[in-house]
């Protein structure tokens, strides 16, 4: 049996939500931008792959950062198609829409879980211990 952390499972959940939004807007992107559609699709797939690795491996730092960087780029590549005018796709900047600021208010939770996760915590347990090794 697995079991999850609290903070992994929020990740998980996070990335899932991201995924999952993204795969339901590929019909319309499919449509109306289809590099863009496609892209679309890439990032519902590698969402749900690191969500299921999260929850198979949930104290794994790498993927928590794989993780954390998912949501960033995501967040990161919203903001250039709605800001400016992306060469090869004649719809940017796209208009701002609210299912897309909540993914990204949820995207923006999964960084900082995601790098609560996967970055060593300096005050309690310096980089450069093992875990459990005490401090001296």
């Amino acid at each position: 049996m697995i079991t999850t952390s609290r903070p992994a499972g929020l990740l998980a959940l996070a990335v899932s939500f991201s995924a999952g939004i993204h795969a339901a807007l590929v019909p319309k992107h499919l449509e109306e931008m289809p590099a863009l559609g496609r892209a679309f699709v890439v990032a519902a797939a590698i969402g749900g792959v690191l969500a299921i690795a999260l929850v198979s491996h949930p104290g794994d730092r790498r993927i928590s950062l794989l993780a954390g960087l998912f949501c960033l780029g995501q967040s990161g590549a919203w903001a250039l198609f709605v800001s400016a005018p992306v060469p090869g796709f004649s719809g940017t900047p796209e208009p701002i829409e609210a299912v897309a600021l909540v993914s990204k208010a949820v995207e923006a939770i999964g960084v900082a879980v995601a790098f609560r996760l996967a970055l060593p915590n300096a005050r309690h347990e310096p980089a450069h211990l093992s875990p459990g090794q005490p401090a001296t």
